[in-house]
């Protein structure tokens, strides 16, 4: 890895090309192969896209490499959207893309964390990182939303972000194979009758572009792993790779999955004051939301449309974690076997309140479901 940063140094603009670098490998992704590359004062970041899923090695699951051409070209396309001084908040500097190997290099990010780390390890972050987000999304959400654009336009966005290869997994992996495969003693009193079963389907649809009278220009993955954040409040968005045009609520509602789960995971540690700042930061993340959507032109009725879709995506992914199938998420893991039966427990709750109740409670009502859990 030096020597191909230092083979591109004059492409990337960081380090001199006589520079001695080091490289080492940054752990717990899925997808890619990933490196911070440093001259011993500065550093950059590097990701490579193998032909498979890196975490299942060259004879797990296939995939092609040319999901990183996406995420080049939703970077650019927020850029054009945001402007630069928004860009720059949001999103990382981009130094270098090289199409042919697939390799990303960009902005490393130096003191700052993931903010599904946070959420576990400090309960509380500050409202700035939620109310960005719900920023961040709403503009470029409203931007690019199907009834903003003209049908050219939306067709070929459309086209360019079917994203088939990355869709498939989540479909099989976030939407099937958790109702699929999971034990009874797994669902833990979650009941997943054809009522249930009807309602994760038509947020399939919704995902894969079945439905599309409320579409737009989505991350695809934008679950607390995918962003980047710092006790300054900034906040950095990353990872779009699994990006495709789709219900605007697949971005809202994989973000505040991250936060429902932190609260569980807060109450069952016995911090209330944890949980009521969650439901804060919640209910930021959808007003500074709301807001950017009707500042960029979204009818009432469209938002409507996109908070009922958004409370599905979110309690379908918080399922999909207390059910086990979410890989390594910080969220319910527990030592104590009773506490952590007792957590997921009262996830699959959350989950089934609101999955069919979201047609008639909104947003509110999962709102209230989470800030019961500090009583």
């Amino acid at each position: 890895m030096p020597a191909y940063v230092s083979e591109h140094s004059k492409d990337i603009g960081v380090f001199d090309s006589s520079a001695k670098l080091t490289a080492s490998a940054i752990l717990g992704g899925n997808v890619n192969y990933a490196f911070v590359v440093s001259d011993g004062e500065k550093k950059i970041f590097v990701k490579q896209a193998p032909e498979y899923v890196a975490i299942f090695g060259p004879d797990g699951v296939p995939l092609t490499s040319s999901r990183m051409q996406k995420e080049y070209d939703v970077y650019m396309e927020w850029g054009s959207i945001l402007g630069e001084q928004l860009r720059s908040k949001f999103l990382p500097t981009l130094y270098y893309f090289d199409k042919v190997n697939m390799v990303f290099i960009m902005e490393f990010f130096d003191g700052f964390t993931l903010l599904d780390h946070d959420l576990v390890e400090k309960g509380v972050v500050p409202s700035s990182i939620g109310k960005g987000l719900g920023k961040f999304m709403g503009k470029t959400h409203a931007a690019t939303h199907n009834t903003k654009n003209e049908d050219d336009k939306i067709q070929c966005m459309i086209a360019d972000y079917e994203n088939r290869a990355m869709r498939d997994i989540q479909l099989e992996y976030v939407f099937t194979k958790c109702y699929k495969e999971a034990t009874d003693e797994q669902r833990a009193g979650l009941t997943v009758d054809d009522v249930f079963l009807k309602e994760i389907e038509n947020l399939k649809a919704l995902y894969n572009g079945d439905i599309q009278d409320n579409m737009a220009l989505c991350h695809g993955d934008l679950h607390p792993g995918s962003v980047m954040v710092n006790d300054e409040g900034e906040v950095k968005v990353i990872d779009p790779e699994f990006t495709v045009y789709s219900s605007p609520g697949l971005d809202v509602g994989s973000l505040l999955s991250g936060y429902v789960l932190a609260a569980v995971h807060q109450a069952y540690s016995n911090h209330p004051d944890a949980v009521k700042s969650l439901t804060e930061a919640c209910v930021d993340v959808w007003n500074a939301y709301k807001a950017a959507m009707t500042e960029g032109g979204i009818s009432d009725d469209i938002i409507k449309k996109t908070e009922i879709e958004t409370v599905g995506f979110t309690v379908a992914e918080v399922c999909r974690t207390a059910l086990g199938f979410a890989g390594g998420r910080l969220w319910l893991q527990f030592e104590d076997e009773t506490v952590k039966k007792e957590s997921i427990k009262a996830a699959l709750k959350i989950v089934e309140t609101c999955m069919t109740g979201r047609h008639n409670g909104g947003i509110s009502q999962m709102f209230s479901e989470i800030e019961g859990l500090a009583k």
